[in-house]
């Protein structure tokens, strides 16, 4: 070892020999200064194995917070599904309730309104059969409301209606029959009646008419009511129909040939 005269070769002498410098720390440092080393290192691994710890808390308290979130979005989009779900099958429920609601609605409407024009009809029939002598004085003399029997008994000896032909005009709503002014013959006036004229009452008087004609009967087909529908005075024109609206002939009556 060399001579130590002064503290510079003493430092440079420490410097060079780390065995002599731990050994004069042993010496003159207390003891909790040299323990200061391993109590950091001691300290520093706990403070990583609780941060650690900490760490995995955190993402296990994130995760979990992840996942009741993920459930209380489930539960949320499962519950508007079911309420959505709930709202479309009531509206449809309420608009199909509606609907059927409007259908018997409608029907009863028409179902009552067919019962008052039927019975508008009636009491025009009534009507007819009643003022048949007034109303219908200007083509006729000795007009008398006939029934189908009393046609047949027209019929020569021997022949009688077919069965089509009964069925057609015993649901003619009226047969007057009477002598034609212009003509001087027997004439039967073939009649349907309704409280509005359309084109099928004239198509129905023409048709059951037209019957008569195959028995030799002298015939006229007229529609009567209180109103005229559209079409029906235009085809009333091509059949040859006359037609009594309101009390009185808009369309005068012709024989049918």
């Amino acid at each position: 070892m060399p001579i130590i005269e002064t503290v510079e070769q003493l430092v440079d002498f420490l410097e060079q020999n780390a065995e002599w410098r731990h050994r004069l720390f042993a010496i003159l440092a207390p003891r909790a200064l040299q323990r200061l080393p391993e109590d950091f290192e001691a300290f520093r691994e706990e403070t990583n194995r609780r941060f650690n710890r900490l760490e995995r808390k955190v993402d296990e308290g994130f995760a979990r917070v992840d996942r009741e979130f993920e459930n209380v979005r489930s539960e949320m989009r499962a519950g508007f599904e079911r309420v959505d779900r709930e709202m479309r099958e009531g509206f449809e429920r309420v608009d199909r309730e509606m609907r059927e609601g409007f259908e018997r609605q409608g029907a009863q409407i028409k179902h009552n309104t067919d019962d008052i024009a039927q019975l508008k009809g009636l009491s025009l029939e009534h009507k007819y059969r009643e003022q048949a002598r007034s109303w219908f004085s200007k083509y006729l003399r000795k007009i008398q409301v006939v029934s189908l029997a009393d046609l047949e008994e027209r019929l020569p000896e021997g022949v009688t209606f077919s069965d089509e032909a009964r069925d057609e005009l015993s649901n003619a709503d009226l047969l007057l029959i009477g002598t034609d002014k212009r003509t001087g013959r027997e004439c039967v006036y073939v009649m349907e009646v309704s409280w509005v004229v359309d084109a099928s009452d004239v198509e129905r008087a023409v048709r059951r008419a037209r019957w008569l004609i195959e028995y030799g009967f002298c015939v006229a087909a007229v529609a009567a009511g209180h109103e005229l529908a559209a079409g029906a005075d235009a085809l009333a024109q091509q059949l040859g129909c006359g037609l009594h609206i309101d009390g009185r002939f808009v369309r005068e009556p012709m024989g049918l040939e």
